[in-house]
């Protein structure tokens, strides 16, 4: 008898704050607010932990079915299957998407000469690996990793005030343009990444132990992730200022560049390119994770097939996806701002709606 996938509440937070730092880290989501983006991100929190609530009322309706399955239990099996399939492109797209960021980031930062296939090749492999040895191993791992990361993050904050490259009139005056421009971004940027993008997630929930409750564990891993996540865009607008902060490639990047003390301290932005890459790391695996389950879910193919097949199609969705950066950043706006509220926000309360309706 094949023993049951269960993972306990520590794995899971730590799978939750590295999904939701994740690319965050490398683009910081409401830029567009200028020096006010880490009180976008504060909103952005709340109402993603809101959001995380209705996916936990389904997995609380469902506790042992993945949402693939009660898409078809709430819709019936066309209309249910359909959207599933549905899910499973988008689980695909986000993860490509992320893939694509992460071998952009390397690409520029540490192998200039390596071709972007390369090494997006070389980060679907070990996402596969890690995928291939199962969500349990990636729990374990991802405590570890959190750990560490924490700490790396603590020492390069420390590193940063001894620099002395912080200027607290840099965020001076609050809202200095009004709340027009910080609700504005906190629509089109802020919540859907990363917050939306935690409806993976509701494919990653049955494995949790039942002894957990998957409110409490979600909100507690999206509010620590989110006062993360706003402390380091908080201290990105004290080191670099407003103006520097919003044309940033990399803004994180752009900061630990700046700490020099004395001359036995430099080049400390290895770190942050470390860290940017094992936050994208768990996030491409989650997706990818997520994708494969509803794959073998919906198409009744087991598992470890689909591992190989899914890999390839989402290199090579990553690769043709775009044909430069700045169309890759274009199309993302346009499909955080349309696509993912679709996905994250309308199908899960419409599912949510359904199984009050039907009393399930």
């Amino acid at each position: 008898m094949k023993k049951k996938v269960q993972i306990g509440a520590k794995e899971m937070i730590s799978l939750m704050v590295l999904f939701e730092m994740g690319t965050s880290m490398m683009s910081i989501p409401g830029r567009n607010a200028g020096k006010d983006a880490w009180i976008a991100i504060l909103i952005s929190t709340v109402l993603g932990a809101m959001l995380f609530v209705c996916y936990g009322s389904l997995h609380r309706r469902f506790p042992n079915l993945l949402m693939t399955q009660y898409c078809r239990t709430l819709l019936g099996k066309r209309a249910g299957s359909t959207l599933a399939f549905l899910y499973i492109v988008f689980f695909l797209y986000g993860g490509a998407r992320d893939l694509r960021d992460t071998g952009i980031l390397i690409a520029d930062r540490t192998l200039q000469h390596t071709p972007l296939t390369v090494i997006c090749g070389l980060m679907v492999v070990l996402v596969m690996y890690v995928v291939y040895l199962g969500i349990e191993v990636a729990g374990r791992t991802a405590i570890i990793m959190l750990i560490l990361l924490l700490l790396l993050g603590l020492a390069t904050n420390i590193l940063i005030l001894l620099a002395g490259i912080v200027d607290m009139g840099n965020i001076l005056p609050i809202a200095e343009h009004g709340w027009q421009p910080i609700w504005q971004v906190v629509y089109s940027q802020a919540v859907m990444l990363p917050y939306g993008e935690m409806v993976t997630f509701a494919m990653i929930l049955p494995t949790l132990k039942k002894e957990y409750r998957a409110n409490g564990i979600g909100i507690s891993a999206i509010l620590l992730g989110g006062l993360l996540l706003s402390i380091i865009t908080l201290s990105n607008v004290l080191a670099l200022g407003e103006d520097v902060f919003k044309r940033a490639t990399y803004p994180l990047l752009t900061m630990i560049s700046k700490v020099e003390i004395s001359d036995f301290i430099d080049r400390v932005d290895v770190i942050g390119v470390m860290s940017v890459i094992i936050f994208d790391f768990f996030k491409i695996l989650i997706f990818y994770y997520a994708a494969v389950k509803a794959a073998e879910d919906v198409l009744r193919i087991p598992y470890h097939k689909l591992i190989l097949p899914f890999g390839l199609i989402m290199l090579v969705s990553c690769v043709l996806m775009a044909l430069n950066y700045q169309d890759h950043l274009q199309t993302g706006e346009l499909v955080l701002k349309w696509l993912f509220p679709i996905f994250a926000v309308f199908f899960p309360i419409l599912l949510l709606i359904v199984s009050w309706l039907r009393k399930t």
